[in-house]
């Protein structure tokens, strides 16, 4: 003979299964997310760091063209941006921002001036002004960081032609 309490014990292991596939089906969707966002964020810093490099390197492609000309009249703490003109291939340091670079990111240039002992070694506070060496930083901003460079390079760059 047959017990009729027998039948509701499916009905409770469907419901103990269904919820714990849920709740696996749910977990995986959750970490898929999260790894996204963290891989999309990741490219973000990765390209935001190939940005200032290039900004350094096209200062120092200013500075080998000619200091006189693209480092002598800026002014120390001021920002400047950068801006490359396709048509003739050609970098210049504007104060007027060019716009977002990919839509996405902002790049700053900051000059300072620097300073040197008697021992004509750079130091952070005293000796001398050397108005042929400019300490330059590159920032690089993107729409969720507006207000804090997400990445930031700094140099020394010096007259080194004396042109």
């Amino acid at each position: 003979m047959m017990k009729k309490n027998a039948s509701g014990f499916g009905l409770i292991e469907v419901v103990i299964a269904a919820s714990i596939l849920s709740a696996t089906v749910f977990s995986l969707l959750a970490v898929f997310i999260i790894s996204n966002r963290l891989s999309m964020e990741a490219s973000d810093r990765i390209r935001a760091n190939f940005l200032a490099e290039e900004g350094i390197e096209a200062m120092r492609f200013l500075r080998d063209k000619s200091w006189g000309a693209n480092f002598e009249s800026l002014t120390p703490g001021t920002d400047y941006y950068l801006s490359f003109d396709a048509g003739t291939s050609v970098w210049s340091i504007v104060t007027a921002d060019p716009g977002l670079i990919d839509g996405l990111f902002r790049r700053k240039v900051n000059v300072q001036s620097v300073s040197r002992d008697s021992n004509a070694d750079i130091v952070t506070s005293g000796g001398t002004v050397d108005p042929e060496t400019k300490k330059i930083t590159v920032s690089i901003y993107w729409q969720e960081r507006y207000t804090t460079p997400s990445v930031g390079v700094s140099t020394y760059l010096s007259n080194i032609f004396s042109n």
